[in-house]
């Protein structure tokens, strides 16, 4: 008899979160100050999982959504500015993060997403079938955050979040549910995403120039994080003025460049600590040469001490 497996996991890091949402390929860096806390709450009903994603810090998100999959979604807590790919991010939007060329998300501080992911192979349901394929080309022809007129919002938004109390908290009625009854859940998710998007929403969307450069930056640092880059640096290998670079930061970010190059540094030695012998070693190898300057700096990003964090996970 089919069930719905229903999970509740909670991290204390970006990179525990990353790790939470099996099979998507991400990689967080955490870029918003201060101790993190996220959860990701999941109801897997065969071809369908739904999943409840939160987290308190503004976090740079890369990724990828297997090929045979469809992962889509809706923020209903949007505090500060997000981006898709490029793309403004507002609360009640559908958010698209599957497709060939794979996401990049900034997530906003203390963010909450109801996403859906879609298993196509595993579909057994010819209508179900039939209604996914159709809402694939659809995704496959639209931008990335798709808005979402007030109705439609309240329609689609109702609906998701019925979907989560029901699953979360009222798992007994999918447990002793049979495979028609899921199908039929199934078929009434999909349609409803449909029935959202029946108006023309295929209109491309140009990236934003400054989004991009914030990317770049972002790629720069992660091909050789041991290797310290200026802001000088980066305008001679971005081509960009260093105003450019200061707007770019500025506008997507909220913080100078100087600024989300030390983030970016500092999330890939909080990463490397859980594997780490001392905190000295990771420290110099990522090229933060005053220990007194790095412990404060670290310990304003995260909340803690590095010597905490590395201690920490020693008892784990």
């Amino acid at each position: 008899m089919p069930s719905s497996a229903s999970t509740i996991e909670r991290s204390e890091t970006v990179h525990q979160q990353a790790r939470l949402l099996a099979g998507w390929q991400q990689t967080y860096s955490q870029i918003g100050m201060g101790p993190f806390s996220g959860s990701l709450s999941s109801t897997d009903r065969g071809t369908v999982r739904f999943f409840d994603e939160q987290m308190n810090r503004e976090v740079l998100q890369t990724g990828g959504v297997p090929e045979n999959k469809i992962g889509f979604g809706v923020p209903v807590k949007v505090g500060s500015k997000s981006y898709l790919c490029g793309e403004s991010v507002d609360a009640g939007q559908l958010l698209v993060f599957s497709g060939s060329s794979g996401f990049e998300f900034l997530s906003p501080q203390n963010f909450r997403f109801y996403g859906i992911e879609i298993d196509v192979d595993g579909i057994s349901d010819p209508k179900l079938a039939q209604m996914t394929s159709e809402l694939r080309q659809m995704f496959a022809q639209s931008r990335r955050a798709i808005t979402l007129n007030s109705e439609e919002r309240f329609i689609l938004t109702a609906s998701l979040d019925a979907v989560n109390r029901r699953t979360m908290g009222l798992k007994s009625a999918l447990v002793s549910a049979d495979q028609s009854q899921i199908d039929a859940l199934n078929r009434q998710m999909v349609g409803t995403v449909l029935d959202c998007l029946s108006r023309d929403v295929t209109s491309p969307v140009h990236g934003v120039k400054h989004w991009d450069i914030v990317t770049q930056i972002r790629d720069l640092v992660k091909s050789n994080p041991q290797c310290p880059r200026t802001v000088a640096e980066l305008t001679v290998e971005l081509g960009v003025s260093r105003r450019t670079l200061q707007n770019a930061c500025r506008d997507i970010l909220d913080v100078s460049p100087v600024q989300y190059l030390r983030s970016l540094r500092l999330s890939e030695v909080r990463q490397t600590i859980e594997t780490a012998s001392s905190v000295t070693d990771v420290a110099t190898e990522y090229g933060f040469w005053h220990l007194s300057y790095f412990a404060r700096d670290y310990r304003v990003m995260f909340g803690e001490s590095p010597s905490k964090t590395l201690e920490r996970y020693r008892r784990q």
